[in-house]
């Protein structure tokens, strides 16, 4: 089976591909690789063949996708990915996000429809929620304002979806998930952006003296003052994405899954345990400049999830590290 993967040379994108190439799956790799890389494609087309993997550079904001798709028929299903996540900078520069995440997403859909691919898999995230009073999160909380114009984006488009579904256009699946972290099992696929924005990343970095660590959250009503997030291993998180892609084509109905680990771990919390884990007591800074749109806690009940998809991680924090640092060291500049 043929399926696209939009934002496939990413951190999380490149990870599901190679899921989806172990489960027997063809993939169609789009990016614009704007923040994305084309070596973590070519190592597994390496691995898996070229015939398994093709890779188009285009621009969903362009055509949505379209030109791809007349040059790939048979597409059964689209996983999507692509999307500006600096939470900072959606809200120094929102028209960038709305442009990027919506008017991408938007046009994608409807290539998709105009080629009558029936499936859409969404790269959705926890943020749709705001502000939450008493976690953990599970489908049924209330979706209210977003803190943040990244939030907001996640939330139009799972808004467009809705529609498209209740119209009788498309069906889909929408995963909200938290924090992702850790590398492939075998540590050749990680985090490579040119700046990373994730706690784990950038606090592996520090420890390994690639970089300065600093805390750049907002203080906020925690046991510490730092926020509590979850933090879900990157390939539990692809293995979700299959499975819930073989749900909506084996049910063919439309659903929403929260996806995480079911706890909460601090800012404060995780530093700690990278020191223990990397035995390293690395300095830590404060930023001059905290980040605003700050939650100060979230985490899944990823239940239903176990439910409906079979699904629940197998990964613990302590191998994301390992796993994480090794590709730090293996590619101390990134994809080069």
């Amino acid at each position: 089976m043929k399926i696209l993967i939009t934002g496939a040379g990413g951190y999380i994108g490149s990870n599901t591909a190679k899921v989806f190439l172990q489960a027997g799956y063809s993939v169609v790799a789009l990016d614009n690789f704007s923040n994305g890389f084309k070596a973590p494609l070519e190592l597994l087309q390496k691995e898996f063949g070229q015939e398994k993997l093709v890779i188009y550079t285009d621009d969903l904001v362009d055509d949505g996708g379209a030109s791809v798709m007349d040059r790939e028929p048979d597409i059964q299903g689209i996983v999507h990915f692509a999307a500006l996540l600096n939470v900072g900078e959606s809200m120094q520069i929102p028209e960038k996000y709305f442009t990027n995440n919506v008017i991408g997403t938007q046009k994608l859909l409807h290539a998709a429809i105009d080629h009558h691919i029936p499936y859409f898999l969404f790269s959705s995230s926890c943020t749709v929620y705001g502000e939450i009073d008493n976690p953990p999160v599970d489908e049924s909380f209330p979706v209210k304002d977003a803190s943040s114009a990244y939030g907001a984006t996640k939330q139009l488009c799972e808004s467009m979806l809705h529609w498209y579904d209740k119209l009788g256009k498309i069906k889909y699946i929408s995963l909200r998930y938290f924090n992702v972290c850790g590398a492939s099992d075998d540590s050749t696929l990680g985090d490579a952006k040119r700046e990373t924005f994730g706690l784990m990343q950038n606090a592996v970095k520090g420890a390994l003296g690639m970089r300065e660590f600093d805390f750049n959250y907002q203080k906020v009503n925690t046991p510490d003052g730092s926020p509590i997030r979850d933090f879900i291993n990157v390939v539990d998180l692809a293995d979700a994405h299959v499975k819930g892609l073989e749900y909506v084509m084996k049910n063919d109905t439309s659903e929403v899954f929260n996806l995480g680990t079911g706890t909460g771990n601090s800012v404060l919390e995780i530093v700690n345990e990278i020191k223990r884990v990397l035995g390293v007591d690395f300095p830590v800074k404060d930023a001059q400049n905290r980040r605003t749109g700050e939650i100060p806690q979230i985490y899944a009940d990823y239940s239903k999830a176990k439910r409906l998809l079979e699904w629940e991680p197998k990964r613990s924090l302590e191998q994301s590290i390992k796993t994480l640092a090794q590709f730090y060291k293996d590619h101390p500049h990134g994809w080069e």
